[in-house]
């Protein structure tokens, strides 16, 4: 139902309401007042007939008395009359079927139901009554009457009626044409048209409702305005966005794809590593095994290149590195491997070889290519290669061995001055010594035969040892004492190196903690190789073995070499910083010998660098070396860092760095590395130890 007709019949409701109740009281008006005159008027004539009679009754004259009723029946309002005696009724006239009736006087209009009012009057004599009269009065006027009032009272009604519903309609019609505009131009907005506006007419209710309309419908056009503004701003930051994420997306499979190949290649010639290599061969065994066919392993170690480096610099010997990698490479077969293993050796994977005839194709290439002159500015360089092989399956067939016996046979080669040597059953005893080396230091580690000995750094301001640095020895059963030079390069070949590590490390953080419970706070330095400096889950293992005691790790310090971070700088970075984010110190070791990491130095969250022992020994004699040492020192200060030197074993050599302001200082001249026992009686007996600020003349 509309509002439109709702209104309209509320409205005609109320007026018929109104109206009824009106009509309702009208009526009643109009009874009561036509019965109080009947009342009063059949009072007034039954008193008076009562009077009339009186005389009649004392005398008991019937004729009187009949006479009095025929006066009485010429008032047309009065239907019958009676007088009653004492003695019952002395006379009567008027409607004989009326008479027949038992007498029942009325006292409203509501009990005349046959149309006639009976009353009745009292014919008394002082206080004695003598009879009474009874006169019937009609009714019909008086009904007719108030039936032609409610005639004309309904006819009212009925027109009234209709003039309000008219009023109602015209009425609603007035109100609910500026409410159809309302509706329409809601609907308008309902249909996404915002702004619309209406007219406004006077200042009632419907008028504010329009100026509140008109606002809201303001409002929304601004605030959808403002919408399509942000959803194009929306849309521009998210296409910007996609397109930045692809971009960065591109860029992050690009930098993948770079740091896939950093850990798998060799940074200096870009070929692949030992990993990769290692994989490369495990990969040809089983594709080999499965085929049955065989392959040749070659392990190739430049003669001639040391002096290279000592004498022109390493930016020579990368040079040549990278000229012998690009000639190997052009030489070889797309299914064959060239690989650099470190330094100056090299490994191949010839593929699909039966013979010895067959590889002897291939080194006889490498052989000419290696043997032609370098040119480099004005020097022209001559290098020269050991080459060992093995053969698969017939030297071995498994990744190890293999490996091992191309190294052995590369060996016997330079020890025999040959070109090559193709394993054979007479280096079998050097091979059996290295399988036999591997299987030790194996057992080694786990048998706790690696021992370390400490020695100590000594602040040069204060002249009191800081702390100390962790150096492993083996104790072999058969070969007594062996200094690490005799076995690291062997456990990085052999993939020892990790544990080994993890095994020093375990040593150096229990011995520290031992100290730090006696009061001894000292510092815990402890070299890692580039291996464990690549190795992802590296720090992950330092903080299981840091779990382990109680010692502080910011007491402890590792040591890394500049080309350990070159190997991989990203990675090599990346597990920097979170060494450092356990608490651990790290520094650089043997700084300036290695490949240039200037531009990495201030990336790395190192603490200190130690100067490398041959410009510290040299130094005193050599110029060049002192203007290195001095150079260092201040390039490490002017980055915040402490310098370290090491190597110091003269007098000479402690005045010269203490003038140059260096921070700590270790070697010979303060002490040899000893055992942890020793160390304690050292740390009692010696001047360093003890605090005192004398400084020994000789060691």
């Amino acid at each position: 139902m509309s509002f439109r007709l709702k209104a309209i019949l509320g409205i005609t409701l109320i007026q018929a309401l109104l109206l009824f109740t009106l009509i309702w009281n009208g009526a009643q008006i109009l009874i009561s007042s036509h019965e109080e005159a009947l009342l009063k008027q059949a009072s007034t004539a039954t008193h008076v007939f009562a009077s009339a009679t009186r005389d009649a009754v004392l005398a008991t004259d019937v004729g009187s008395l009949e006479n009095a009723i025929v006066q009485a029946l010429t008032n047309p309002d009065i239907v019958y009359a009676r007088v009653v005696g004492k003695e019952g009724v002395l006379a009567e006239g008027g409607n004989s079927g009326i008479l027949k009736r038992p007498f029942k006087a009325d006292h409203d209009y509501q009990s005349a139901s046959d149309g006639v009012f009976d009353s009745t009057a009292n014919i008394t004599v002082g206080n004695e009554q003598y009879g009474h009269v009874e006169v019937g009065f009609s009714i019909d006027k008086i009904k007719d009457t108030i039936i032609t009032a409610r005639h004309e009272t309904t006819i009212l009604a009925i027109s009234v009626m209709a003039m309000v519903g008219l009023f109602s309609y015209l009425f609603a019609m007035y109100l609910t044409r500026r409410l159809d505009t309302l509706k329409t131009a809601s609907q308008r907005i309902a249909e996404g048209v915002f702004g619309h506006q209406i007219a406004v007419h006077g200042t009632d209710e419907l008028a504010q409702t329009a100026v509140a309309f008109n606002e809201m419908s303001l409002k929304l056009h601004q605030l959808d305005t403002n919408r399509k503004r942000a959803e194009d701003e929306i849309k521009n930051l998210n296409a910007n966005l996609e397109a930045r994420v692809a971009f960065r997306t591109h860029q992050l499979a690009v930098i993948n794809k770079e740091l896939e190949h950093l850990a798998l290649h060799d940074a200096l010639t870009n070929l692949p590593n030992r990993t990769l290599f290692h994989d490369r061969v495990e990969q040809a065994i089983l594709s080999a095994r499965r085929e049955k066919k065989s392959f040749a392993l070659m392990s190739l170690d430049l003669d001639r290149f040391k002096p290279i480096n000592d004498t022109l610099g390493h930016h020579a010997g990368d040079f040549v590195l990278q000229e012998i990698s690009t000639r190997l490479t052009h030489c070889l077969r797309q299914s064959d491997t060239l690989a650099r293993m470190g330094g100056d050796e090299f490994s191949i994977l010839l593929l699909n070889v039966t013979t010895t005839e067959d590889v002897m194709v291939s080194v006889n290439k490498i052989i000419r290519t290696i043997i032609k002159p370098i040119a480099i500015n004005d020097t022209t360089l001559a290098v020269g290669v050991s080459i060992g092989i093995a053969m698969f399956p017939d030297h071995s067939d498994d990744l190890t061995t293999l490996m091992c016996h191309s190294d052995s046979a590369m060996y016997a080669a330079k020890r025999a001055q040959n070109v090559y040597t193709f394993y054979n059953s007479a280096i079998e005893k050097d091979s059996g010594s290295c399988m036999a080396l591997q299987f030790d230091l194996r057992h080694a580690i786990e048998n706790e035969e690696l021992i370390l000995h400490y020695q100590p750094k000594i602040d040069l301001t204060s002249h009191c040892v800081s702390g100390v640095e962790a150096l492993v020895r083996w104790q072999h059963p058969g070969h007594g004492l062996i200094y690490p030079d005799a076995f690291i390069t062997f456990a990085e070949k052999n993939g020892l190196m990790k544990q080994l590590t993890l095994k020093v490390l375990e040593m150096a953080f229990r011995q520290c903690d031992l100290w730090h419970q006696k009061n001894l706070n000292l510092s815990m330095a402890v070299n890692i190789s580039a291996i464990n400096l690549q190795d992802p889950i590296f720090p992950d293992r330092v903080a299981g073995l840091l779990g382990k005691f109680s010692v502080p790790a910011c007491y402890i310090e590792l040591e890394i070499t500049e080309t350990a971070i070159m190997t991989d700088p990203l990675r090599a970075i990346e597990n920097i910083k979170k060494l450092n984010g356990m608490g651990l110190q790290v520094s650089i070791d043997d700084f300036g010998t290695g490949y240039s990491s200037m531009a990495y130095l201030q990336k790395l969250l190192v603490a200190k660098i130690k100067i490398d022992k041959s410009f510290v020994m040299e130094m005193d004699n050599n110029p060049s070396d002192d203007v290195i040492v001095r150079s260092t020192i201040d390039l490490g200060h002017n980055l915040g860092l402490k310098v370290v030197a090491e190597g110091v074993e003269s007098q000479e050599s402690w005045d010269r760095l203490k003038e140059m302001g260096c921070d700590s200082a270790q070697g010979y001249f303060m002490s040899r590395p000893i055992s942890a026992d020793q160390f304690m009686q050292w740390i009692k007996e010696s001047p360093f130890g003890s605090g005192s600020s004398a400084v020994p003349t000789q060691k």
